[in-house]
């Protein structure tokens, strides 16, 4: 029997509105070096964005490194690859550590499919790193068509690496059609134009370890068992309410299970409206004594007396629990809300084109505005 943890998007070094995230993935981290105690986990999967920003603080630095060699040192082997939010060069540096542990670092595509393949007795394991547009499409060719069936082949030609092993897993960073998204995503990195289809996953593999989706799910109309272990802890408010896990995959006898398990938070995200009508006085005794972060929406009439106090009222009750605090004056408040923070920018350039030329946004214009999206995201990190 062989005992494969599935863990992805850790984000480190992650800030929410100033308010530093690092303190929620060393609390589910810890829950993972526990489950792997209690498992005896032989090899620990990481599918991507290990950081959350190319270049990351130290602080992030040295907790990333303190678990991968922590988990190294109890014997299991760590299998990381680079996802969208990570440097492939910052990862590359790390590779000195495969001499001295068993952290094995995938910190980019290699051309060569067999460079690619770890090998641990009788399992192999078919590692892609994101594999960012840029790399594999030019600006002459038919993006969306491009990238999905380049990497299509390249999965096939890591199956062909893999076939004759016993037990074979792909891990990689990838935009799968039909997958749920959380909200907390980088918008342009998933979109349809830059995903594959669940049928273009080869059904050599006994599990698919995905990583870039923060909702942990399972891609059904897939031929292998393909999951995201989505986030480590919750990303931001779009992740309201959403529970947490990683994937324990237990091999024996040439057969597979998939067994998730709930990570407790450290500090759950909430989001909290004050209508005009209810006691603010209330509210906050309920909230401000529970260890969660909080967004505050309070509608309230601007002509108010004592709205300053309110404010005041508000930051001195959750202090730093508060990340963000809204004053919404309209009447409608929670639709206009809604609609507003559903928003990003592809949305409303869409809006803006079909205002300012009475149609909608044609699909060759739209995967543009995506790759420049794209780009700027990869610049500013």
């Amino acid at each position: 029997m062989r005992k494969i943890l599935h863990i992805s998007d850790l984000h480190a070094g992650k800030n929410l509105n100033k308010v530093s995230r690092n303190p929620d993935l060393s609390y589910a981290l810890e829950q993972v070096s526990d489950l792997c105690n209690r498992e005896k986990v032989e090899a620990i999967l990481i599918a991507g964005d290990i950081f959350d920003k190319a270049i990351p603080d130290y602080e992030s630095e040295h907790m990333v490194l303190d678990y991968l060699t922590e988990w190294a040192g109890r014997d299991i082997h760590v299998v990381l690859i680079a996802g969208n939010h990570d440097s492939y060069d910052k990862l590359k540096a790390y590779k000195n550590l495969e001499k001295l542990t068993k952290i094995h670092i995938f910190d980019r595509p290699k051309p060569n499919p067999s460079e690619a393949i770890f090998v641990y007795d009788n399992l192999a394991i078919a590692c892609l790193p994101y594999p960012s547009e840029r790399l594999l499409t030019r600006g002459s060719e038919d993006t969306h068509r491009a990238y999905s069936y380049k990497v299509a082949d390249y999965l096939k030609a890591l199956a062909k690496q893999v076939e004759n092993f016993q037990y074979k897993i792909l891990l990689s960073h990838l935009m799968v059609e039909k997958g749920i998204i959380a909200g907390s995503e980088r918008e342009a990195s998933v979109s349809e134009f830059y995903a594959i289809r669940p049928d273009q996953i080869p059904e050599v593999f006994d599990y698919v370890a995905l990583g870039h989706l923060h909702v942990h799910q399972k891609i059904d109309s897939a031929a292998a068992e393909t999951y995201y272990s989505g986030s480590l802890y919750q990303i931001d408010f779009s992740e309201k309410d959403t529970k947490k896990f990683v994937n324990l995959v237990i091999l024996e006898d040439n057969q597979i299970k998939v067994e998730p398990i709930s990570l407790p938070l450290y500090r759950e995200l909430k989001e909290i409206r004050i209508g005009k009508d209810q006691s603010i006085r209330r509210i906050l005794e309920e909230i401000a004594h529970e260890n969660a972060l909080f967004k505050i929406i309070l509608e309230i009439d601007q002509r108010d007396p004592m709205l300053n106090s309110k404010v005041q009222q508000i930051n001195q009750a959750l202090g730093e629990k508060l990340v963000f605090f809204k004053l919404d004056f309209s009447e409608y408040a929670s639709t206009n809300m809604q609609n507003i923070e559903s928003l990003n920018i592809l949305d409303l350039y869409k809006a803006y084109y079909k205002q300012n030329y009475n149609c909608d946004l044609p699909e060759e214009l739209e995967r543009e505005v995506i790759y420049l999206l794209n780009m700027v995201h990869n610049e500013t990190d």
